[in-house]
């Protein structure tokens, strides 16, 4: 069944969406269901007060809060108080402007992880994610996963400041060329430093192929990436392997570049084995033998249930890792939360509290990285939205030993931190700057939020996740 956004149901997926690596469950659960329900019922009542459709109402602020108080309720936590998780008031569902009071607070936002695909890749109706583009409402059209559409879904309907490109190693659906030419129209739309570019290398891939070793002086000099990516599962290798890694992260060092982020945890259904690869066992080693680097774990090494070699979930081993580490090395190690964050909210806002605070007991403030896996949730907004209203409640630092998560701390991890380790200057959103490109474009639909697509372009499903490679 198609799924037209303006019959959405919801302000975001409820259901965790697969970014294409990892194979999602065999049906939406009961409980995402459920939540869906309410969801559009209370929405349904809301849109009816204010002369609205539903999917209008969904996309404001207090649309937003709308789920988030569903989400709280369905989870059997409290709405507010001290205990509260996500604290909030009935009056920022119902009334427009108190739900914007709420969510639309200004922040600098650099989102360390986000992607498209290459649609020129895909020739005519060849693109492999044209079946599952049909159960979107996408009319088949694969320029709905493509550049114009990422810009769209996350630097003019949502409050990404800067954003950073992913692509994949073998540089399938998305290489470093194309990374770099959809940086440069990002900043030539926005008339000012909006978006940057990785450089992705396979350090097993052969001697010129677009992400071997060998491309990264092209990647680095020509293209203007700023950080190395990989991805252990591709080939499975380790960080500390001394013959793998070793020759890519010693031609890191020479161009330059000192912060290299690697795919850990979240094992990719199409690399057997990946399971052990992407483990994070490997960060003790490669941190001490490469001191003047600094190393991000993407997703925070986070495991799904059943998915680890030894049977273990969550952060349990990257914490484990990084508390074994010593404190001078520590201060190297980066865990960025992309999907992660995403998974842990729709488990229950409380989880969410937990996976923060664990990464905040382990790392501190200062070596945590938003990231989001967007365009593949759809717009980020609600990913925003959640983390800027969350918080740690005393009951929980106390009983788990979490530091606070304060306000400094929030605009620490949504973009501070990334914008010192990628040395972009983070303007204070609340000066009186001139209005660039892209905010002139959420100016004249209304704000960011008016015009928001409510799609993702994820899989929910092992159904949907087959059809994207024409199996289903």
């Amino acid at each position: 069944m198609k799924r037209d956004p303006e019959n959405a149901s919801t302000p975001f997926p409820v259901a965790p969406v697969s970014n294409g690596e990892w194979l999602p469950a065999a049906d939406i659960p009961a409980k995402a269901r459920l939540t869906e329900k309410l969801i559009a019922e209370e929405a349904a009542i809301q849109a009816k007060r204010h002369g609205m459709s539903r999917a209008q109402f969904l996309r404001t602020a207090a649309g937003t809060a709308t789920a988030f108080w569903v989400l709280n309720e369905i989870n059997g936590l409290p709405q507010s108080g001290e205990a509260a998780v996500i604290p909030l008031q009935r009056i920022q569902c119902e009334d427009l402007d108190a739900g914007r009071e709420l969510l639309d607070r200004d922040m600098f936002v650099m989102d360390v992880q986000t992607h498209h695909a290459d649609t020129q890749l895909f020739p005519g109706a060849g693109l492999c994610f044209l079946r599952f583009l049909d159960t979107q409402g996408c009319e088949q059209n694969p320029e709905i996963l493509g550049q114009l559409n990422f810009v769209k879904e996350t630097f003019v309907d949502s409050q990404t400041t800067v954003g950073v490109i992913s692509g994949l190693p073998n540089g399938v659906p998305l290489g470093p060329e194309v990374m770099s030419q959809t940086r440069d129209l990002v900043n030539q739309l926005a008339g000012s430093e909006r978006c940057l570019s990785q450089v992705m290398i396979d350090p097993k891939a052969a001697p010129g192929s677009p992400t071997a070793i060998d491309s990264m002086e092209h990647q680095v000099r020509d293209l203007g990436g700023v950080a190395l990516k990989c991805y252990t599962y591709n080939g499975n290798w380790f960080l500390d392997d001394e013959q793998v890694s070793y020759p890519m992260l010693a031609e890191a060092q020479r161009l330059g570049l000192r912060l290299i982020n690697c795919h850990k945890g979240l094992p990719a259904i199409f690399a057997p084995g990946s399971e052990e690869s992407v483990r994070t066992i490997d960060l003790p080693k490669v941190v001490a033998d490469w001191p003047k680097l600094r190393f991000c774990a993407y997703h925070s090494g986070y495991f799904q249930a059943g998915d680890h070699p030894l049977g273990l979930d969550g952060l349990s081993e990257f914490l484990q890792v990084v508390g074994g580490m010593p404190k001078s090395h520590r201060r190297r190690v980066f865990a960025e939360i992309g999907s992660t964050f995403a998974l842990a909210l729709l488990a229950g806002p409380d989880q969410a509290a937990h996976l923060i605070g664990q990464l905040l007991r382990a790392l501190g403030p200062y070596n945590i990285l938003w990231g989001t896996d967007s365009i593949w949730w759809g717009s980020p907004q609600w990913l925003i939205d959640g983390f800027k209203a969350l918080q740690i409640p005393p009951s929980m630092q106390e009983e788990f030993g979490y530091p606070a998560l304060t306000e400094v701390t929030k605009q620490r991890i949504l973009g501070r931190t990334a914008a010192r380790l990628y040395r972009v200057r983070s303007r204070n959103p609340r000066c009186s700057v001139p209005a660039d490109g892209l905010e002139k474009l959420q100016q004249e639909q209304g704000g960011f939020r008016a015009d928001r697509s409510l799609r993702v372009y994820g899989a929910r499903t092992r159904r949907e996740f087959l059809s994207i490679f024409g199996r289903g």
